[in-house]
């Protein structure tokens, strides 16, 4: 009998704390819409433009948290071509616990922000992404693509020059000034946006073949350069380049180390008939050499 009682003591007391359990239960999926310890999105952005935003200026600013102490970060910056394919804008980061990027001097264009986070070394299948555009600069003008080009110590980069809502463009004369303490110039080649609509191009003087002519430009830290171009069968109906693209490109050498301003001092746009295009301001680059 004394058995029997300690047995029933103890159901009791099960009984109790079973109830007291479901009770707490209860309160809890009450207080969190029925998930118990609902935590915050595994990462989110804080600040940022709103997906699918067009900016109307070259500078944004990401931050973004995760809901534990213990979350590593890393993040990358692609561009969207007209396909919405991507490429590399600026490449990976490594974790660290920064929590906020400001991007500036980006170029006109799509691009993609992504997020990557871990905790634990737990890292998820996909990144956080937002897609966002920046049209900051009001054609019919010229600019440099990229904005910042880094070129690094001893080697060479090159800068495209960018028409941005240009309309009938058949020639350019262009006036460029850059720092020579930081880089030299050490040639030139046909844009990409010309080669696409199959024009020839004429690009005098022609920068790969003296010697002479860059040494000059390198001890003035001045460009001159006009270029043309040229109909073909391919180009047919067409008799002038119209839209945005690259035009040229310039081929710098990084020879010390910091950062060179580049700025397009004159700007003379011609159509077919040889009559002047109106061009907005252009926008500076940067050259740095690291």
């Amino acid at each position: 009998m004394r058995d029997y009682f300690k047995y029933e003591k103890k159901l009791k007391y099960l009984l109790r704390y079973f109830i007291l359990l479901f009770i707490s239960f209860i309160a809890v999926t009450c207080n969190t819409g029925g998930v118990i310890d609902a935590p915050p999105p595994f990462v989110e952005l804080t600040e940022g433009p709103s997906e699918g935003e067009v900016l109307s200026n070259d500078k944004v600013i990401f931050a973004w948290r995760g809901n534990g102490s213990d979350y590593k970060f890393k993040y990358r910056m692609l561009s969207l071509d007209s396909d919405n394919f991507p490429t590399v804008y600026q490449d990976s980061t490594s974790y660290s616990n920064a929590s906020e990027v400001t991007f500036s001097n980006l170029d006109e264009g799509n691009f993609r922000f992504e997020l990557y986070a871990k905790s634990n070394n737990v890292e998820p299948s996909s990144p956080l992404v937002r897609d966002f555009t920046v049209d900051a600069i009001k054609g019919p003008s010229l600019m440099f693509y990229k904005t910042k080009t880094v070129i690094d110590f001893d080697s060479t980069n090159s800068v495209g020059i960018w028409m941005e809502d240009v309309n009938g463009l058949t020639g350019f004369s262009l006036v460029i000034a850059f720092d020579k303490n930081k880089v030299n110039l050490v040639g030139a080649t046909k844009g990409a946006f010309v080669i696409q609509k199959r024009f020839e191009q004429i690009i005098v003087p022609d920068l790969n073949d003296t010697t002479l002519i860059l040494k000059n430009i390198n001890a003035t830290g001045k460009i001159e350069i006009t270029s043309a171009f040229l109909t073909g069968l391919g180009t047919l109906p067409d008799k002038s380049i119209s839209g945005s693209g690259k035009i040229l490109n310039l081929v710098f050498k990084g020879i010390a180390k910091g950062i060179s301003n580049i700025d397009m001092t004159t700007i003379d746009l011609r159509d077919q008939n040889g009559v002047v295009i109106h061009s907005n301001a252009p926008k500076s680059g940067i050259l740095e050499v690291q």
